[in-house]
């Protein structure tokens, strides 16, 4: 299956000259899932790209997943399963039902088992994290727009209301767990807002620094659409981007050997490329080891309704509609949308393998 996406002999030799993410994203032992509970969402960032027209996964959309899941798992040797909304902890109980569905049915089999949450971490008390990392979903995006003040102007609740002193605590509180988990904290950059953001990562440095489940990643704001990215003004863009970042990396470890000076971290926690998160940032190198989930053939996005995608940032697109789930658990994909999202394993192109919506052809 690989060979036959190989374009011309003259460019690719062999199949072993094709890095190994590639070779994974087609691999039919391998099952990616990201499901959206629902679409709806607790918070309203300002600069959220989401509508939130979909509400709750209806009964007969969980039975179909879970289904789906009986059907694909005596065929596989990993499940992966990502949490994504909307806000997944809304519809708290279908995750959590799920959740423990595909835990059992690897179990069962024999087949690994990973998955983990993008969340705002408002419902993330410690019973539901403690619940969640039980059934192998052990790693938790949770994003930061800089200390308290400057956090609650930006990401603040449906009813107006500041989110920080609640996500805060529900942070600290997963550190009496003795489990292992990760927890990446994405910090939002914009200019004007660095004081703020060194502010928080000398807490994340006290209360973190020493922890090496918890890292961090930076990412700017950008106009991602919708009605939310067109309050988006002369955002960052990323050579800016990652030349802030490394000086907010080195005063991080400055924290942390001031409140640490036993703990030696290099970069700050900087985030393993091959991890592959729902709203990536940019498209990296692929031969730092980066394909986005949305060109791997064996990722698939399953929506509240039962409609299958790939892209969880071009949700109101509808070439990112690519078929339905049956209730019966069996798929309808229609191939002519499919292929476009996977060209770039048949080109090995860098920015169709990192972001397959830039230039996706209509």
């Amino acid at each position: 299956m690989v060979g036959a996406l190989v374009r011309d002999s003259k460019e690719v030799d062999s199949v072993s000259a094709i890095p190994r993410v590639v070779a994974e994203a087609c691999n039919p032992q391998v099952q990616d899932l990201i499901i959206l509970p629902t679409e709806k969402c607790n918070f309203r960032c300002t600069y959220c790209y989401e509508d939130f027209a979909v509400g709750k996964m209806s009964e007969a959309v969980q039975r179909a997943v879970e289904q789906f899941m009986s059907n694909r798992i005596p065929d596989l040797a990993q499940l992966s399963i990502k949490w994504f909304g909307g806000e997944p902890l809304v519809a708290k109980a279908v995750v959590l039902r799920l959740s423990a569905h595909a835990k059992s049915l690897c179990d069962q089999h024999g087949v690994g088992l990973s998955g983990g949450l993008t969340t705002n971490a408002w419902l993330l008390d410690y019973a539901t994290f403690s619940e969640l990392v039980s059934y192998d979903q052990r790693f938790f995006q949770i994003t930061l727009d800089g200390w308290k003040d400057v956090h609650d102007t930006f990401r603040r609740r449906a009813n107006g209301r500041g989110t920080f002193d609640r996500i805060w605590e529900n942070l600290l509180a997963t550190r009496e767990s003795d489990d292992q988990f990760e927890i990446q904290l994405r910090v939002h950059i914009r200019r004007g807002d660095q004081g703020s953001i060194e502010e928080l990562l000398q807490h994340i440095a006290a209360e973190f620094g020493n922890d090496p489940r918890y890292s961090i990643d930076f990412e700017h704001i950008r106009n991602l659409g919708g009605e939310g990215g067109k309050t988006v003004a002369n955002p960052l863009s990323l050579d800016e981007l990652k030349a802030i970042e490394r000086d907010l990396r080195a005063f991080y470890e400055r924290q942390i050997a001031s409140y640490h000076p036993s703990m030696a971290r290099c970069a700050g926690g900087i985030p393993d490329p091959s991890v592959d998160t729902v709203e990536s940032a940019s498209a990296s190198s692929l031969f730092d080891g980066y394909v986005c989930y949305a060109s791997k053939p064996n990722s698939l996005l399953i929506r509240a309704d039962g409609r299958l995608g790939k892209c969880t940032v071009a949700l109101t697109d509808d070439r990112n509609t690519i078929g339905k789930l049956n209730d019966d658990g069996s798929v309808f994909v229609e191939k002519l949308k499919l292929q476009p999202w996977i060209r770039g394993l048949r080109s090995l192109d860098e920015a169709e393998l990192g972001c397959p919506l830039g230039g996706l052809p209509r």
